[in-house]
């Protein structure tokens, strides 16, 4: 893996999606990942690891492109969720926890549940929004086409990862929909 090679595709992408480009290095990224976005403070950090070689080129850009789109963290987290839905998940939640208040006659086990139901209910559904906005950014610069063959590559090829990756991956939406999301009308 040439990393000098690497840096001008990164700074292309990062061009085209309007973003600061993140670092880049070759690493050990988490086991299953081709390569992973890391933040440290401010600043991104784009890990390659070894197999990101044997990928064909336009899945190599369209995993670049989500990594560097990611590390747009403004972007993403305007894009992730709009503000009524966010109500809209605090508010059942709240309602949901409220007449623990009085059943119990202390504040903790509606903190807990509130805490709870936003993570179960909020989470997923943030995810799930921030996924799609990504997949639109990058088909914008990488072309629908595009990522259309690399979501179904990784369908046919999905990541083998473990722990807490591997949550984050089921959290998301498959990789049908989010292709079914990038239909010409939705783009």
């Amino acid at each position: 893996m040439n990393i000098e090679k690497m840096r001008p595709r990164v700074e292309e992408l990062s061009r085209r999606l309007g973003v600061n480009p993140p670092d880049v290095v070759y690493g050990q990224p988490p086991q299953g990942a081709d390569c992973m976005l890391k933040r440290r403070g401010k600043n991104s950090l784009i890990v390659i690891g070894a197999t990101f070689d044997d990928l064909p080129e336009h899945l190599q850009d369209v995993d670049l492109g989500w990594a560097i789109a990611a590390s747009d963290r403004t972007r993403v987290r305007k894009e992730g969720v709009s503000t009524s839905a966010s109500a809209g998940i605090g508010a059942v939640a709240g309602l949901v926890g409220a007449p623990l208040i009085f059943l119990f006659d202390s504040p903790i086990p509606f903190g807990v549940v509130t805490l709870t139901l936003l993570i179960v209910i909020g989470m997923p559904i943030i995810i799930r929004g921030q996924i799609y906005a990504l997949d639109r950014r990058v088909a914008e610069v990488c072309g629908r086409e595009v990522v259309h063959r690399a979501l179904e590559y990784w369908q046919k090829n999905p990541p083998q990862m473990r722990g807490l990756y591997q949550l984050a991956i089921k959290l998301q939406p498959s990789m049908a929909k989010r292709a079914a999301r990038l239909a010409p009308a939705n783009l």
